[in-house]
């Protein structure tokens, strides 16, 4: 859910996170799990901790290649064997 906020913007991140952080949360406790300070600290901490930092470790995409700096490679099958018999 966290990547498709990223890639169609409609929420922040920073929202999309806390609520499914909470939502675990509660659904965790309604089936019997403890809920202490470090998971409610974790579930409305992440949200706002994942927004500010994903920005920073994204790492720019590689700008294409100009058609005229492109090298030749060439293809392996269309190159002959130049073994020789002996």
């Amino acid at each position: 859910m966290t990547g498709f906020v990223a890639r169609k913007p409609r929420f922040s991140i920073r929202l999309v996170r806390t609520v499914i952080e909470v939502t675990v949360l509660a659904v965790g406790w309604l089936l019997g799990g403890t809920v202490g300070v470090g998971t409610v600290l974790y579930a409305v901490a992440i949200g706002p901790l994942a927004h500010a930092f994903i920005p920073l470790f994204t790492v720019p995409p590689r700008p294409a290649p100009q058609p005229s700096a492109q090298r030749a490679v060439p293809d392996p099958e269309a190159v002959q064997s130049t073994e020789v018999a002996g």
